[in-house]
Parts: C-alpha cells; structure tokens; sequence
C-alpha cells in the first residue's frame, strides 16, 4: 500500500510540473456507490486528480481516485484510468462531454472472491462550465465495470470539480514558442498563398459560373460539398472555405481586439461552430514599421488574442492554434499607406482531417 501511495504522488507530482500544450489538471470530490444489488447508494466518499491534455478532439485524461469503503468487505479503494474524453463545442460556457476509459482498482483489506483487485473498463458523462482565466467546473457522472470478476458487480460514482490550466498566459493555446529573426534582416517578399484554391470569393458574392451555385462560391451545387461559404473565403475544389482574412482591429501596438471588431469575431466564431469539420489556425501578420522582432512578437500575441476569444464563444480549444510571421510574408508594399494597412491583418487557414470525396 505504501508503495502505490509513493507511486501516486510521484505522478501528480509530474503532473503538477508538466508544460504540456493545452492541458490542464484538476481535482475533485464525490460519493461512490459499491453494493448495487438494491439499488445505488452514493455513501462512500471519494478523491481525485486529473490531467487532461486538450490538443486533441478526443482528448486524453488521467484520473488518480481515493476512495473510503464503508462496508465489511474492504476498507479503501485506490483506482488509476487513462480515458478518452469527447466535448460537444457550442456557443455557451456550458459544455456537454462524454468519456470512456480502462484502469485499474486497488483494494485496501480485500475479501478474497467479494472484493478485490481487478481492471475496470468504464463510461460517463459529464457538464463543464468555463470560468475566469482558463479555469473549468466540472459535474460528472461514470459507471464502471469489473472486470476477471464474478462476484462483484458495478460501481456507479458521481463527483464536482474544478481543474486549472498549466501555464495559461504562456501556452494556453500557442503550439510553438514565438521565434525571432536575428539581424540583419532580409529585404520582404510579396508571397502567394500556398494553399491551392479554386477561386477566391470577393465581397459582393457576384455570380461566377451558369451553373446551379447558390453559394456564389464558383463550384457547382451537385459537386459543393460546403453549400453556405460566406463571401469572403476562399474555397476549394470541393467548395469548402479555406483562408479569409479577418478585418479585425486591435489598439496601436496592442494585443487587445478593439471592441467594434467583436461583432466580426462573433460571426466568425458562429461560421466555425457550424461547420465542424475544420481545423483552424489563425495567423497574425504586420507591416514593416517597427523593428522586426518587435513585429514578430505583436503577431503572434494577437493571433493568441483571436483563438482565445474564439475559445470563449464555445470554440473548441482542440481545433485552434495561433502563429505569427510579423512583417515577412506582406500581401501588397509597404511603402504605402494603403499597403501597410493590407498587411496589417489576421487570416484564418481552415484544413480538414478526414478527406473529402
């Protein structure tokens, strides 16, 4: 027992000092039901760490679980689990999940053929409600399942929550650290996207071909696999957007999104959540005033800014990630005006996993 208790708080230990991109750890508290046969009974209470890695769709979670039996067939239970956890993203700070995983229980004074140790497979659901600076409240419900066992049944445990991100205000959601072009710098160059797109959309939606296309995005409606691009993206072969340009404004060299641009945000953040297919990285660019590493740097902080006001609006975070290339890669000369002000922008490049036919 002493051993397992050292190899437990070795791990959250590792746990506590891990930087892992988009991950998070939290504790929690609930009741454990172990004599099912008439009925549940919620009388044993319980313990918990986790720690979730939220980079992925299907996110992985490690849950470390003390429990005290109140029964003559044991004294405590220790369980460990690795499990997959699925969120369905929406435009509230309320999110639905569900989770399934495999672990193993650890019995305290077992009764041999009544209560020992033994692997468990288990399922739930669960409710998150996001809080203040990355923070989440969790209310979870799992059934578990012994396993290599005849003579124990079901457990069912209910427990509340809070987890807290690792290291939010520096890699919440950045997925490389920021890089720094030494001096002397290279002359800029104009460069074209390198994503190979149909057509690019204009922003009076004007009609492209004879053909049947109520989209206006110049593919036709039997071959349009993406049927309501909004005007300004550009798409596809399959009609499906992949990079527009953003016209949000930001405070002189700020990160903060100017508040008249939240309604642009807004839009944006609703377009992804109805097409959910998509993976999106924002990307921020800059003109040439300034130093460059000065430039860079502002990039990537508002393109940060972008994905963490995405994420706010019910945006999963497992979807997003944030870069900048500062003044590098401008779209028209910055010798003008009116050029500087096209290359100060924010484009989103949308690309999609599963491959379409």
């Amino acid at each position: 027992m002493r051993k397992i208790v050292i190899l437990s708080l070795a791990v959250i230990t590792t746990l506590l000092n891990a930087n892992r991109i988009e991950s998070e750890i939290g504790i929690n508290i609930g009741l454990n039901s172990t004599k099912n046969e008439d009925g549940n009974k919620f009388q044993n209470p319980r313990v918990g760490v986790t720690y979730q890695n939220n980079k992925y769709v299907v996110m992985p979670r490690v849950d470390l679980e003390y429990v005290k039996v109140k029964d003559d067939y044991a004294t405590a239970l220790l369980k460990g689990s690795v499990n997959a956890v699925y969120e369905y993203e929406n435009s509230t700070y309320v999110i639905p999940y569900v989770l399934g995983g495999l672990g193993y229980e650890y019995v305290s004074s077992p009764t041999d053929g009544v209560f020992e140790s033994h692997p468990f497979v288990q399922g739930g659901a669960g409710i998150r409600v996001d809080l203040k600076d990355g923070m989440k409240a969790r209310v979870e419900g799992k059934l578990l399942k012994i396993l290599g066992s005849s003579g124990e049944g079901n457990e069912g445990i209910l427990t509340v929550g809070v987890s807290f991100p690792l290291s939010y205000e520096k890699s919440r959601v950045v997925r490389r650290p920021v890089t720094v072009r030494a001096k002397p710098r290279p002359l800029p160059v104009i460069v074209k996207p390198t994503t190979k797109v149909f057509y690019v959309n204009n922003n009076e939606c004007s009609i492209k071909i004879d053909a049947p296309d109520l989209d206006r995005d110049g593919v036709e409606d039997r071959l349009d696999q993406c049927p309501a691009t909004p005007c300004d993206f550009s798409v596809d072969g399959y009609g499906c957007p992949v990079k527009t340009t953003l016209k949000v404004n930001f405070t002189t060299a700020s990160d903060q999104i100017n508040q008249n641009s939240m309604v642009k945000v807004n839009r944006f953040a609703n377009f992804l959540l109805s097409h959910k297919g998509s993976l999106v990285k924002i990307v921020g660019h800059t003109d040439s005033v300034g130093a460059a590493e000065k430039n860079m740097n502002l990039s990537y902080r508002r393109a940060n800014s972008i994905v963490r006001a995405l994420i706010q609006r019910g945006v999963s975070a497992s979807r997003l990630e944030a870069d900048g290339r500062g003044e590098s890669m401008p779209i028209a000369s910055n010798n003008t005006i009116g050029g500087k002000a096209m290359n100060r922008r924010i484009e989103a490049i949308l690309s999609y996993p599963k491959a379409r036919k």
